[in-house]
């Protein structure tokens, strides 16, 4: 059951975070444990560019910051991606100028109108290059054709994220240690909804 941190282990490390490894680049091959530094690295690597209006940019600082602070309190890691998912549904809000539709309508809205595609998802370009790289490994004759780009991710994203919002903002007992991961894929559908560079004012 959680409770209230003590005053004095306000600063101290949430001891779940010692069940995780990760690899040890200084000894290919070895694990270590997870550092501050790890955290505060994923987040700091995790961006919305300038296109994104300031708002929106500042509302997502709030996820950014609980993947930090989830070193202190294990669970944060959960209210990180649920901060997330609110960043957005604000964003896609902005984008659509719409403030009554479903986000669920609104997400497969911008899917369809292609607002965002699977080209905007490094996970989704990370699997299209593992599968190329399986299939130029096999002999011509058994090569199958170079896997598209399509929208097979968006399109999962489409059920799992209002899926997903609702199951956290309705109440759950979930805990997971994946929140980095979950607020980066909604930094990248952000991302997609706004030109890279703001419209600068006509002069």
């Amino acid at each position: 059951m959680e409770s209230l941190k003590k005053l004095k282990e306000i600063c101290q490390k949430d001891p779940r975070q010692d069940f995780f490894t990760v690899l040890d680049a200084s000894h290919p091959g070895l694990f270590r444990k997870h550092t501050l530094e790890d955290f505060h690295r994923a987040a700091e690597n995790i961006r919305l560019h300038e296109g994104v209006p300031e708002e929106i940019r500042s509302h997502f600082e709030t996820a950014r910051n609980l993947i930090i602070y989830s070193w202190f309190y294990y669970p944060f890691n959960v209210t990180a991606q649920l901060s997330a998912y609110t960043s957005v549904e604000f964003a896609l809000r902005a984008r659509a100028k719409d403030h009554k539709t479903p986000f669920s309508k609104l997400l497969k809205r911008a899917v369809d109108l292609g607002w965002i595609s699977d080209k905007g998802f490094s996970h989704a370009r990370r699997r299209r290059a593992a599968i190329q790289r399986a299939n130029q490994s096999l002999p011509a004759g058994l090569q199958s054709p170079k896997p598209a780009m399509n929208r097979e991710h968006c399109d999962a994203l489409v059920k799992a994220l209002p899926f997903l919002r609702n199951e956290l903002a309705h109440g759950t007992t979930m805990l997971h240690e994946q929140g980095a991961l979950q607020v980066r894929i909604c930094a990248e559908l952000i991302n997609q909804l706004f030109p890279s560079t703001p419209n600068l004012p006509k002069s």
